[in-house]
Order: structure tokens, then sequence, then C-alpha cells
């Protein structure tokens, strides 16, 4: 009995130091993803085994949240055919527990191993399989890692400011030669990534779900935990109104907060942005994409920014276009009589260039592939997605 009741005591002051967090989460191979153009892909992910025993990996792979000081458990079961394992990547983590095959241990098929660490800094972390990395990122094996501030969650970090939104966005690629068949990959020298994605999402599948949307009013504070685990460096352009302030990098408080209007964000990188709106805007947040080697633009996604909003001023110029998406002909209502009307591609290359000689007239967009154009009228520009 004494030996029981010293145990009880111990195990009941554990909470008040901190909490075990035990998770179980699978690698999966010869799953697919489904592109913007709903064609399907190879993937090679990570999911949480639920109580049930059942689990699907997904691209990206699940968000993994702990709190401040939780002692974490990761139980890791290898159900694939090649070796994998997780990499805590940025975490303050024994280098046996790192995950990295030559310094630690690779994970065999039909395997499991146990991951342990000591979450003692609050911020955004990222995991990955270290094994052939240049491939197996490219298949879709990586999440984000989030240590909440405990026990004031409603805080960036003890002491930090505090906010009443929040929102995860990892920002990666993919060379789909490489995704269509990846037993025969070819040199990684010469990986050209050619479709690019925010939580696994690129172009129209951004704006049809809403749970990657965001609403960002006065009065609002919106925490955005942002990450790379892509091959491009990837440029964050955030609205003016909504006043956007960086106060963490990597996991770590920045000495002093820096403004964050644009912010260029490099593989494996992560920043925690505080958005603090002084107006309504309905501009999207852009997210432009840019080739490690030569710096060229590549491609723009858009992360939609209160949708539910028309903003009214004076003297604007009205501008409304349906039917939006549309396969085919699009009609532009407009008051901006005399006005130049530009439509461009998501690279910014004009493809439509005309002026406005009525309020209502028709622009043929049968021929143009599908994706996100942007038409520009007088002082408003508004999306145009075609499919």
């Amino acid at each position: 009995m004494r030996k029981l009741l010293i145990f009880i005591f111990s195990f009941s002051s554990l909470p008040m130091l901190a909490q075990i967090n035990s998770i179980k989460l699978a690698a999966e191979m010869g799953q697919t993803h489904i592109l913007d153009d709903f064609t399907s892909v190879q993937m090679w992910g990570y999911g949480i085994i639920k109580p049930s025993g059942a689990y699907s990996a997904s691209l990206p792979g699940p968000v993994l949240e702990f709190n401040l000081g939780d002692t974490v458990e990761i139980h890791f079961y290898n159900y694939s055919p090649e070796d994998h394992t997780i990499h805590l990547h940025g975490l303050d983590v024994s280098q046996a527990e790192d995950g990295v095959p030559m310094t630690s241990v690779a994970v065999d098929p039909n395997d499991s191993i146990v991951y342990n660490f000591v979450a003692n800094n609050a911020g955004t972390f990222l995991y990955h399989c270290h094994v052939l990395t240049t491939l197996h990122l490219t298949m879709g094996m990586y999440g984000v890692i989030v240590v909440k501030n405990f026990p004031e969650q409603n805080l960036m970090y003890p002491g930090g400011p505090s906010f009443n939104k929040e929102h995860v966005f990892l920002t990666s690629d993919m060379d789909l030669s490489i995704n269509t068949n990846p037993l025969s990959p070819g040199p990684f020298n010469l990986l050209v990534m050619d479709y690019f994605m925010v939580n696994g999402l690129s172009g129209n599948q951004l704006y049809t779900d809403g749970e990657h949307q965001i609403t960002a009013y006065p009065g609002d504070s919106v925490l955005l935990r942002l990450g790379s685990m892509g091959y491009s460096s990837t440029r964050y352009i955030f609205p003016a109104e909504v006043n956007a302030i960086c106060y963490a990098s990597d996991g770590r408080t920045l000495p002093a907060p820096i403004d964050a209007d644009t912010l260029i964000i490099y593989p494996g990188e992560r920043y925690d942005v505080l958005l603090t709106p002084t107006a309504i805007t309905d501009v999207d947040i852009q997210v432009e994409y840019y080739e490690s080697r030569n710096n060229q633009l590549q491609h723009i996604n858009y992360i939609n920014l209160n949708a539910d909003v028309q903003i009214a001023a004076q003297n604007k110029t009205e501008l409304e276009i349906f039917p939006n998406p549309s396969i085919g002909v699009i009609t532009v209502v407009s008051n901006a009589i005399g006005e130049q009307l530009i439509i461009t591609d998501i690279t910014g290359q004009i493809i439509y260039r005309t002026i406005i000689n009525s309020d209502s007239q028709q622009i043929d967009f049968s021929n143009y592939a599908n994706g996100i154009y942007i038409l520009t009228c007088g002082n408003r520009s508004k999306k145009i997605i075609k499919r």
C-alpha cells in the first residue's frame, strides 16, 4: 500500500511540472494526391493512428500540437516497404532522437521506434523524413509541429503578444515527373519544381477550402505560423492594412519585432507573424515561389483574406465578373468606361488588354488554360478562376 500511495502522489504531481503527451504516427507509401486540375500523382506521407488502429497519410502530414513543457513521445510505425524516419526539425533533441540515419537510426519496413523529447520552446517547428531526403520530401513526407505556450495559450510565447485566431501555412513544391514515377527519379541535381502548394493545395483549391482562408478585421489579432518545406524560396506579401509583424523565427523569439509586409522564407525556415488589422481589406495574401538557383519567379498562390467583405469607398471602381469560376465566356460589369482593362496570369504576364467601352462586356476565356488570372480595371483588381 505504501508503494502504491507513493506512486499516486508522484504521478498526480506531474501535470504541475509537465504533461506526458503521447501520439502514434504512421508512415505510408502508395497514396495519391489530387492536384488543382483534378488529376492525381503519387505521394508518401505520415498519418495519425487513431484508437481504432486506422490511419491515412496526408500531404502535408498532420499538424502535431504540444504544450510548452510537455514530455513528448512519438510512437512511429513504418507501414511501408522502405526505410523512413522522423527528423524533428528545429527542436532541441538529442542526436539519438533526431531521425538522421547516419547518426541515429532508420526505421525498417514494418518496424517501429519511439522518439522522445521535451518541448522546451514555444513556437513553430517542422518534421520530415531524413532517408533519401530529396526524394522523400518531394513525395510529401513532412509536416508542422506547433508548441503552444502553456498554460496561457492565447499568448505567442511567455510574456509575448496575445492572439484570438490562429492559422498554420506550410509552403512546399513538387517535381511532378518524380511524383508520377518515384521509382526512377533521375539525378537529383536536375530536380525542377513545377507544382507549388500551400498546405498541400494550389490555385483554385485555396478558394474552395474554407479551412485555409483568413478572416482578419480591426480588433482581431491573428497568428500565422508560416513554414517552408519546399525547394523554392517563398515570398509572402501582406496587404498594408493587416499590419503584419514578425515576432519569432525558427522557434525562437526575435530580439525585436520586425515589419513583415514582405517576408521571404527559405527552405526549412519558420516565422510566427501577427496580423493586427487597422482596416478591413479585400486584398488577398500573395505567396510567390522563386527558383532557388536563379531566383526566377515560378508561381503565385493566393491565401483568401476576408472573402465575405465588400469594401465600400467613394469614387471606387465598380467591378463584377460572372460567372466566376468560369469555363468559357465571362461578363465584366464596370463603371470605368474608357479605362484600360488588363488580364494577367499568375506570373504577371499580360495575356489580354482592352478598353472598357460599355458598362457590360464579354470576354471569351475558352482558349485559356485552367488556373487563376487577375483582371485589373481602374483602381480595382479581381481574380478570375478558369476551369
